[in-house]
C-alpha cells in the first residue's frame, strides 16, 4: 500500500471537526472551532470558499443531497439550514444551551443528537421538532441508521439502538469510554471511542463479535472511522495524531499515517471522508489543517 499526502488545506481559525462531501464529488465542506463552513475543490487545492459564518463552534453538519441544504449545528444555538447553491440561510431551528454532535436524515425523519442524553428528531420538510428522546443524561455523541433501527453512541460507553416511532429498543454498553463513531460494514455494525478501541457488531443480532483488534487500536480515543469507496479498507483518526488504515474483513493493521513518516498532522484528528472522488481520504484536525491523502 502506498501514502502520499497531496495536499494541505488551510485556512480555519480554529480545530476542524466536522467534515462533510458534497454532491459533486469532487467537492466538500469543512467546519470547527471558528465557526466557519468552507466549500473546498479537490481539483483545485487551497482554494477554499466560505459559504457561511456562525458565531460558536460548529461539531456537526449534514448535506441533504435532495433539497441541496446543508444542515449546520451551532454550538448551544441550535441547527441553521444553507442552501449550498444560493448560500441563503433558509431557516433556523433554536436548540439553546445543548452541544451538537451529529445530524442523521432518516426518511421525514432529522435526528440530532446532543449533550445531556437528548435527541431532538426534527420534520425534514417543515422543519418543525417532532419530539424529544432523552434517555439518561450522558452525552449522545453518534448517530447510524440501520435498517429499521437507529443506534445511538452515547458517552457512558452504551449504544443504544430506537424504533423510527421512539421507543427505545434495547441498551448495550460497547466500549468503556465514550462511543464517537458509528458505521455500518455489510452485516456488522463498527464503533470506536474514548478507549481507543475497534468493536464490530452483528447489527441484525446484536451480538458482539468481539473487539478487534484484542488490544486498543490506538493510544488515545479514536474520534473517526469511515470506509473506503471500494469497501475494502477503513480508516480511523485519533487523539494521538495519527491516521490507521485497516483491512475491512478481518481488521489487519495496514499502514499508519503520522507527523514523522508522511508529515502528517500535529494534533488531534477530529474527522475523516473518504471521497469517491479518486478514492481521497480527507482528515480534519486540531491543528486547523486539512489534509488529503493518496492510498493506493
Amino acid at each position: 500500500m502506498k501514502i502520499e499526502r497531496i495536499d494541505t488545506f488551510a485556512g480555519h481559525r480554529g480545530a476542524v471537526y466536522a467534515l462533510e462531501k458534497a454532491v459533486d464529488n469532487a467537492l466538500f465542506y469543512s467546519a470547527g472551532a471558528d465557526g466557519w463552513v468552507v466549500q473546498w475543490n479537490l481539483q483545485k487545492p487551497d482554494l477554499g470558499k466560505v459559504i457561511a459564518q456562525i458565531q460558536g463552534s460548529i461539531y456537526a453538519m449534514r448535506l441533504d443531497h435532495l433539497s441541496g441544504i446543508l444542515w449546520v449545528a451551532q454550538n448551544n444555538e441550535g441547527i441553521h439550514g444553507i442552501h449550498v447553491g444560493t448560500l441563503d440561510r433558509v431557516f433556523s431551528i433554536p436548540m439553546l444551551n445543548q452541544s451538537i454532535y451529529d445530524i442523521q436524515f432518516w426518511g421525514d425523519q432529522v435526528w440530532v443528537a446532543s449533550s445531556r442524553g437528548m435527541i431532538t428528531v426534527v420534520d425534514r420538510l417543515s422543519h418543525q421538532i417532532l419530539k424529544h428522546v432523552k434517555v439518561g443524561e450522558a452525552h449522545v455523541r453518534c448517530l447510524m441508521v440501520v435498517g429499521q433501527q437507529i443506534f445511538a453512541g452515547y458517552s457512558d460507553g452504551n449504544m443504544r439502538v430506537f424504533s423510527s416511532q421512539f421507543e427505545l429498543i434495547y441498551a448495550k454498553i460497547v466500549h468503556e469510554k465514550r462511543v464517537f463513531a458509528l458505521i455500518e460494514v455489510g452485516e456488522t455494525l463498527i464503533s470506536v471511542g474514548g478507549d481507543a478501541h475497534i468493536r464490530a457488531w452483528y447489527w441484525e443480532s446484536n451480538e458482539l463479535i468481539e473487539a478487534l483488534p484484542a488490544v486498543p487500536a490506538h493510544i488515545q480515543a479514536i474520534n473517526a472511522v469511515v470506509l473506503s469507496p471500494c469497501g475494502r479498507y477503513l480508516a480511523t483518526g485519533s487523539m494521538d495524531k495519527t491516521i490507521k488504515i485497516w483491512h475491512t474483513t478481518d481488521l489487519t493493521l495496514l499502514k499508519v499515517l503520522d507527523f514523522p513518516r508522511y508529515g502528517g498532522h500535529k494534533h488531534s484528528i477530529n474527522a475523516l471522508i473518504w471521497s469517491d472522488y479518486t478514492d481521497l481520504l480527507v482528515s480534519g484536525s486540531d491543528d486547523k489543517q486539512i489534509s488529503v491523502w493518496k492510498i493506493d
